[in-house]
């Protein structure tokens, strides 16, 4: 349990939420001009190949936006539980820059570094 209080765990909910709002509203607006670019006439090659690209740079948006929007609610789930602020990986709490930098942050500095290490690290087929 973080030991943080009141005042500050309410900034970071309002923050959360708004950024919350944002981003659905983002993605809302990704997924009609997608419906669009995918009702669109044929053209030639050329607008064909646009048209294409255009809907990969939307889906690319849209799968971003969606993660980020995962790492929001599942924020938002801690501060209601009363873990917000503790690394998941360590049990430490996190800073308080580093949440106002990444609000939606699961771990405390050194463990995201580890983490992201982990992640980069070849594995071996068998």
């Amino acid at each position: 349990m973080t030991s943080m209080d009141a005042r500050r765990s309410a900034a970071f909910r309002r923050r959360l939420e708004k950024e919350r709002a944002e981003l659905s509203a983002l993605l809302a607006k990704a997924d009609s001009a997608s419906r669009e670019l995918g009702g669109k006439k044929r053209g030639d090659d050329g607008e064909e190949a646009s048209l294409a690209q255009n809907r990969e740079l939307l889906y690319a948006q849209s799968h971003s936006g969606r993660s980020q929007l995962v790492l929001i609610e599942a924020a938002l789930a801690r501060l209601d539980s009363g873990e917000y602020g503790i690394c998941e990986y360590c049990g430490r709490p996190i800073g308080v820059k580093r949440l106002e930098a990444v609000p939606w942050t699961r771990y405390c500095r050194d463990c995201q570094e580890e983490v992201e290490s982990e992640a980069d690290k070849p594995t071996l087929e068998r």
